[in-house]
């Protein structure tokens, strides 16, 4: 005898069991049609089981719903609905992938291919009329075959458009997927997040709770990519960072801004070539030894002008305390900008044009403002400090540079170009 209910009134037959959620009392089948031996899925609803609840029959109504409006390959079609002695039951076109959950696991470049999959059916969500927000995306909806094609399921929390979340209306979403706002009023913005994390864990191998062990202590849903992604390329953690952005407007505002950010990065691969790897290399190695060049006479350069610097201020300005102090404070906050300015110009292209501003605005008034409050000595002493604070920040971007494995080799690299500008500096004197 089956133990699997008997539809067989209705045209379907059941063959196995996908899963199922007790707290909504649903149940996924796969089976066929008697008809014309079609696979399907068949979503049952028990109405009257010890699980199930309003909001669940809730949930399979507005699936319905959403699933009549769409036509779309990486969405299964809904097909029909049936209405039996406990229940309910949806039928939808069946494909055979597994969910992100249980696929293996999957390169950097297979995440990234996904992720612009993932996008485009956001983005066909988004331009209906009024545009469709999905409030569940996490790995368990997100099936994926062989091929790498993507699916998207499970509809039975989306809402047209934004609308308000009513006090007394349910819990709807996945916590840890879910974007802050949700809870209150979700947006476009929102099934961003909910895919920025999915694509953090899929690249982490991690589940939801070790993601947001790393999370700031002052907002939970603020997340430290860096340590958890450090082995990925700086633009595109950069680009995973505005995805799960905690404040909305610190977000894409939707999927085609995510997609077309993503395009720019030119993640896209090239077919394979004999010849690609070595004139990859060639070109690394070129670049490299251009930055390891123009930073050593950089910081050479830069020492030169602060041994000169410093035999100007010590000829000009009385060596009191309050002076020193003052030279070296400045040092530091330049430094400090400075290293903050070219952080904010190298994690986002948007902001570049900030950073530059910062970078040149804040050594200039603390001259000027050393000019007005103390005299033309202390400003020259804060000159004096702003070479000095430039070597620090040229030298900490020297030492970026992925060439010289051995300390040894960059730090002899780096006392080197120090000496040199130090000896033609004296020689100016």
């Amino acid at each position: 005898m089956s133990v699997y209910p008997d539809l067989t009134d209705y045209g379907y037959k059941i063959d196995a069991e996908l899963g199922r959620n007790r707290q909504g009392g649903r149940i996924t089948w796969k089976g066929i049609t008697l008809d014309t031996q079609k696979t399907v899925v068949i979503k049952q609803f028990c109405f009257a089981s010890a699980g199930s609840n309003w909001s669940g029959y809730k949930a399979y109504e507005q699936e319905i719903k959403v699933l009549q409006r769409l036509e779309h390959t990486s969405i299964p079609k809904y097909l029909s609905s049936i209405e039996t002695q406990d229940g309910f039951c949806l039928i939808q076109e069946y494909v055979s992938a597994q969910n992100l959950n249980n696929f293996r696991q999957l390169s950097p470049l297979e995440v990234k291919q996904i992720a612009r999959k993932i996008l485009d059916i956001l983005v066909y969500l988004q331009q209906q009329q009024p545009p469709i927000l999905h409030r569940d995306l996490k790995p368990e909806n997100i099936l994926l075959d062989e091929s790498l094609n993507v699916y998207l399921i499970d509809f039975g929390f989306a809402t047209f458009g934004s609308q308000e979340v009513s006090g007394s209306s349910v819990f709807k979403g996945t916590p840890g997927f879910m974007a802050p706002e949700q809870i209150i009023k979700p947006t476009t913005a929102s099934d961003i997040y909910s895919l920025g994390i999915t694509l953090v864990c899929l690249l982490t191998h991690k589940n939801i709770t070790e993601i947001y062990a790393s999370a700031s202590a002052d907002n939970p849903y603020q997340l430290a990519l860096e340590p958890l992604l450090s082995q990925l390329d700086r633009p595109f953690v950069s680009w995973l960072e505005k995805m799960v952005a905690a404040k909305v407007s610190q977000r894409f505002p939707d999927a085609v801004a995510a997609k077309n950010a993503l395009i720019e990065l030119d993640l896209t691969p090239e077919l394979p070539s004999i010849s690609k790897p070595k004139t990859e290399g060639l070109k690394k190695l070129n670049s490299i030894a251009t930055q390891t060049l123009t930073g050593t006479l950089a910081i050479s350069g830069l020492s030169t002008v602060a041994v000169w610097g410093i035999s100007r201020v010590m000829r000009h300005l009385e060596l009191t305390p309050i002076n020193i102090a003052i030279a070296i404070l400045a040092a530091i906050v330049i430094s400090v900008t400075q290293l903050g300015a070219a952080e904010i110009a190298r994690s986002e292209a948007q902001a570049r044009l900030q950073g530059i501003i910062l970078a040149l605005i804040v050594p200039s008034l603390l001259v000027c403002a050393g000019g007005l409050i103390w005299g033309q000595g202390e400003a020259v002493g804060i000159c004096g400090a702003i070479a000095v604070a430039e070597i620090f920040v040229f030298s900490y971007f020297w030492w970026q540079i992925p060439y010289w494995q051995r300390f040894k080799f960059k730090a002899g690299f780096w006392f080197g170009a120090i000496a040199l500008g130090v000896t033609l500096g004296l020689k100016l004197i």
